[in-house]
């Protein structure tokens, strides 16, 4: 026999076979445990009292027990049946529609005729519809003249049909524009009229030039730009160093040579190069200078090479700038056109007044405005007391409709800076 030893201090726990190792036990048909005779006060061989096994819990882990043959296994997930939710009872006149309600058919209506099919060959066009009369919708003086749709002016050099602009400095506010005539429009000509106006910040004046290209020539779009922008580059020139007094013959020179080198290319122009250049180039021009002085009035310089023309409009009135002196009278001016030069400048100075305003432009206004007593006077008059708020609302002006005026048009108008806040609603 085996001694076991037991280390000093320690108790050996009791040994117990784990749930999952022990078989499920079977209802045993032997008589329970009877405990040590005792004596007791029931007779002599009474067969002891019998009790019911009790039922056995299950132990974590414990496989459950087997059922007896003919038993059924119960469902190893079985739940409770669900009762059914009650809800309350709710008003006949609250009942929801059926589910799958269909809507009350309609009968159906025959499909609407087709219209009938062009004849072969040709296209049905939509019916036009006028749009109503809008804000810039062209202006009409008497009888309008007959315009189809323009035509493209050459590309090169690229000529717009028409051109507006407008700003203000601290003293003057200007607004220009330039439009195409309606003869040009229908024959596809480029506009020939140009206008060039630039601000001297350290006088406050405005230069400006303004050109006309005679008819006759085939580039005077191109030489009518070149005199605007030589004429205007001298002037600002000038002002630079501080002259006094614009030298207005050295301004025209430089203008016309302009236009000789654009033929000549190289070297120095000969008469055969003038002569070609009066052919193709020939342009008349208006050149000047608006000063602000302090008693809100401008003061304004002038020259003149053609028929160009300016005018001061006060209260409605037209007052003549330009022209050709004769018995104290003013008459147009001879069509004379740079290259060539006139024996003799003139050059003209005036104050308008700070209620007034100065007007630049081509013969293409000047010859439907007249004496300003017309239409075409009352319409400038009534559009140009006070500076539009908008520059293209003079090119709208300028772009009238009138029967027999087909001319390109450019106008250049200067106000005193006063005259725009004046204006406002």
């Amino acid at each position: 026999m085996q001694q076991q030893f037991l280390e000093p201090g320690y108790a050996q726990p009791p040994y117990q076979e784990p749930g999952y190792a022990r078989p499920p036990q079977q209802p045993s048909q032997q008589q329970p445990h009877q405990p040590p005779h005792q004596p007791s006060h029931q007779p002599p061989h009474q067969p002891p009292q019998q009790h019911p096994p009790q039922p056995r819990h299950q132990q974590p882990g414990e496989a459950p027990p087997r059922p007896e043959p003919g038993q059924q296994r119960p469902p190893r997930h079985a739940q409770p049946p669900r009762q059914p939710a009650q809800q309350p009872p709710q008003h006949p006149l609250q009942q929801p529609p059926p589910r799958h309600a269909q809507p009350p058919q309609q009968p159906l209506q025959p499909p609407p005729p087709r219209p009938p099919r062009p004849a072969p060959g040709y296209a049905q066009a939509p019916p036009r519809q006028q749009p109503p009369p809008g804000r810039w919708d062209r202006i009409v003086l008497g009888r309008a003249a007959a315009v189809p749709e323009p035509k493209p002016p050459p590309a090169d050099p690229y000529r717009p049909d028409t051109v507006f602009d407008g700003w203000s400095t601290r003293y003057l506010t200007v607004r220009l524009a330039s439009v195409r005539g309606d003869e040009h429009r229908c024959s596809g000509r480029p506009r020939q009229d140009d206008i060039t106006v630039a601000w001297h910040e350290a006088t406050e004046a405005v230069v400006f030039a303004v050109a006309d290209g005679v008819s006759a020539a085939p580039q005077s779009h191109i030489g009518a730009a070149l005199a605007c922008r030589t004429a205007v580059n001298d002037l600002l020139g000038q002002l630079d160093e501080e002259r006094k007094e614009p030298d207005w013959t050295r301004v025209v020179q430089a203008a016309a040579y302009q236009l000789l080198m654009r033929v000549a290319r190289v070297g120095e122009p000969s008469e055969e190069h003038l002569r070609e250049a009066i052919a193709t180039l020939a342009t008349t021009l208006v050149a000047g200078r608006v000063l602000p002085l302090a008693d809100g009035t401008l003061r304004v310089d002038l020259v003149q090479v053609g028929d160009t023309a300016a005018w001061q409009l006060v209260e409605g009135l037209y007052h003549p700038l330009l022209g050709v002196e004769s018995d104290d009278e003013i008459s147009s001016s001879a069509v004379l056109a740079l290259p060539r030069l006139p024996s003799a400048l003139r050059p003209r100075s005036y104050q308008l007044p700070a209620d007034g305003v100065l007007l630049v432009g081509t013969d293409g206004f000047g010859v439907p405005l007249g004496d300003g007593a017309g239409m075409v006077g009352e319409l400038m008059a009534a559009g140009l007391s006070h500076p539009p708020r908008e520059p293209r609302t003079l090119a709208h002006l300028l772009d009238f409709s009138r029967e027999t005026f087909d001319d390109d048009r450019t106008l250049l108008a200067v106000w005193p800076r006063h005259r725009l806040t004046e204006g406002m609603p």
